[in-house]
């Protein structure tokens, strides 16, 4: 009897289906500027300065707490020449609708003043101003391998216009 009564509960309890939580798919472009510092070891001679930053891209938001997966190209002008920039990975929100802080784990590829490879970590915080508009701002590090070693930081912030895609 006790069996019959546990299984006629179990199948008569709402089953949990994210029905209580929003989700949004939207596609994201950014765009930005920011400073950078590198430090470039090439064949026993090393390069270090500021760089300047210049970045467009695009997010797809993933899961039910629009979190991003995300991919920059950015132009660098700095003192180991002009450099093309392709970087990407996941980046995930923490707070509330307005502001939200985010880390990112990804990766970087550096191009035209040789080629570097590596992993890049990223944090800040992004502050919506619209249903369509955020503003957004953070720091990197990342490590590159290839044409020698290298170490990059920067600082950006710039423009996320957001294009939803679907709700449920």
């Amino acid at each position: 009897m006790r069996g019959l009564l546990l299984l006629g509960l179990l199948l008569a309890a709402p089953r949990a289906q994210g029905q209580y939580y929003e989700s949004h798919q939207e596609v994201s472009l950014l765009g930005g500027v920011g400073l950078g510092y590198s430090d470039v070891i090439r064949s026993r001679r090393g390069v270090t300065g500021v760089t300047g930053v210049l970045e467009l891209g695009a997010s797809f938001t993933v899961g039910d707490d629009r979190n991003e997966v995300f991919l920059l190209t950015r132009g660098v002008l700095g003192p180991s020449g002009e450099e093309g920039v392709l970087l990407g990975g996941y980046r995930s929100f923490f707070g509330d609708e307005d502001w939200q802080s985010f880390v990112d784990l990804g990766a970087t590829l550096r191009l035209f003043s040789g080629t570097w490879a590596g992993p890049r970590l990223g944090f800040g915080a992004r502050h919506t101003l619209s249903d369509q508009l955020s503003l957004y701002g953070g720091f990197g590090f990342s490590l590159g391998f290839g044409s020698g070693l290298r170490w990059d930081a920067e600082a950006s912030t710039g423009l996320q216009w957001h294009f939803p895609i679907s709700r449920r």
